[in-house]
Parts: C-alpha cells; structure tokens; sequence
C-alpha cells in the first residue's frame, strides 16, 4: 500500500502550512511557529519558569552547632581542617561549597555531615525575594551549644546570577551580615565563575575561581557589606553570602544574612538563573569529597538536567 507524503497544506484564510521534511525523535511533539511553520520539538521532563527578573531566588542551608573546634558537637574541627566562616583560605572554601551542599564529608560513610544539624537548620532550601531585599535579618536561633565567641552556627546562602549580554556586567552587590570577629566567626561574601573546554555552554564547563568582595567582619549582630560583581558576557556565576550565628545571650544566636538594593543589581542584563537555582537545589556531585567539593560540575549536571545554554 503506498503513502503519501504531504509537504504542505493550505488552512482556512489561505495562510499555507508547512511541515517538516525529517521525522522528530522518538516522543517529540509538533509545534508551530504560528506563521504556519511545524517543527518537532523534545518534550522537557523537567520545567523550569522561563528567564524573567520578575523572580530572584536564593538556595540556603546552615548549621546551627559550634561548627570549627572538637569543643562542640563535631568530632573534629569542620568536615576536612580548620573551618573559617569567613572562608579566608582554599580550604575553608571547599569546606564551605560541600556543607551548602548539603553534606561536608561528601564521600563519608558514618561521618558527620557537619550541615543540618539543629532543630531548625535548613539544607538546599529555596527562598525568594519578595520587594529589594531576599533572607533574613537578625533571626533568632535557640540551641544548647552555648558559644559565646565565634565558634557558632553558619548559614550559606547563593544567587545564581546570569547575564544575558554580550558584554561583562559589573553591579555592586550589597547584603546584611552577622558575625563575631574577622576570621573564625567571620561573614563574607564571594562568587564562583567557571572556565570552559570552550565557548561558555554549561556542558563545557571543565573548572573555575572564586572572587572574594569581602571577607571579616566584627562582634555584630548584622552590618552591612559589599563591593562590585562581574558577570561575564553570557555566563552564570554563583554568588555566596556567608553569616556567623552571632551570640546574643545564653543558647540564643542571631543570623543576618540579608541581600538588599536587588532592583538594581538585577535587570537590565542581570537575571537569577532559575534553571541553575533548581540545580542548585537538588543535584548531586557523586565524585565530591570532603578535600574536594568540584563546584564546576553543577554547570554540566545543569545542561543535563534542563537543558544546556
């Protein structure tokens, strides 16, 4: 029995309809271009809001123990070595990306995870912003390790920020932070660019850097930090706003960790990368250790999960 083949049809109002030449893959729909146009196009499993800087989200997790020295309720000073919240050194950098991620001792068996670790500790947890501003501001924190230095909790939180251009984008990015002095009980803030095998796809991401705006801090319960962030043309960078669990009197803690002046930071160029929040949010790094967090693998594991740009 034969076929036929139709290239084309005319629809009502005398407006052709052209189809496409090669069948789509297997699970493909027709769409329309409506100009009369049909293409197949892959169905995404998993659908994120399109780009828009109507929407500006943060992921944030914390640990509310006394999270550097044996003193506390981890075996050892934080998931590798010495950890400082102001992340002053590679190490406590690495420390710090693996903990936000939901587990210090990534490749651990019965270690402690040294992240969600209190009542009210969070881990990968989503947040928005509702006006200017995105977090918290002096938050109260009830727990028995009585640290009255700066030996406390922590709370990381990131923006992932994207520019649409063809051009760097530099903002200056300003956030409220609690903190008890420049080093062990420090706050911080600092963003992540990768590098790639080529062109800047997520899937080609091989490595990158961190840039630090600003790393100390004082015996307060929030005070407000910031400097100037580069977006490369093109590019999604991670940005980190880093806050100690500040004494305030006995088991009570304050954490400000408090992005503001958001509307002029974004737009304009200036996006949150919502398909790199999700990620963010809810992949995994199989191959990460507690000496080795490789944060540029969430660009790829982005690519795979919806979808490479």
């Amino acid at each position: 029995m034969s076929k036929i083949v139709v290239d084309s049809i005319q629809k009502s109002g005398g407006v052709a309809m052209t189809f496409p030449i090669a069948d789509g893959a297997a699970g493909d729909v027709m769409k329309t271009d409506g100009a009369g146009t049909m293409s197949f196009e892959t169905i995404q499993d998993n659908i994120v809001p399109a780009d828009t800087d109507l929407i500006i989200g943060s992921v944030v997790s914390n640990s509310a123990r006394q999270n550097v020295y044996s003193t506390g309720e981890w075996t050892s000073s934080g998931p590798w070595t010495t950890y400082y919240h102001s992340w002053q050194d590679a190490n406590s950098i690495v420390q710090g990306w693996n903990m936000f991620m939901g587990d210090g001792y990534p490749n651990g068996t019965s270690q402690s995870m040294h992240v969600n670790d209190g009542e009210n500790a969070m881990t990968r947890t989503k947040e928005y912003s509702h006006g200017k501003r995105i977090g918290n501001q002096n938050k109260d924190y009830f727990y028995y390790d009585n640290s009255t230095g700066a030996y406390s909790g922590v709370t990381w939180r990131c923006i992932p920020v994207r520019n649409t251009t063809d051009s760097d984008i530099t903002r200056t990015f300003n956030a409220y932070l609690s903190s008890y002095d420049a080093s062990y009980g420090g706050c911080s803030i600092f963003y992540y660019t990768p590098t790639y095998s080529s062109g800047t796809n997520y899937a080609n991401a091989t490595g990158g850097g961190w840039t630090s705006i600003f790393s100390g801090g004082s015996n307060t319960p929030s005070a407000s930090h910031g400097g100037s962030v580069t977006i490369p043309a093109g590019q999604t960078i991670l940005l980190f706003t880093n806050s100690i669990h500040q004494y305030s009197t006995t088991y009570r803690f304050k954490d400000s960790n408090m992005p503001y002046g958001l509307d002029t930071f974004f737009g304009t160029g200036v996006i949150c990368d919502l398909r790199m929040l999700e990620t963010l949010a809810s992949a995994r790094i199989a191959d990460a250790t507690q000496t080795s967090g490789l944060p540029w693998k969430i660009y790829p594991h982005c690519a795979t999960i919806y979808g490479d740009r």
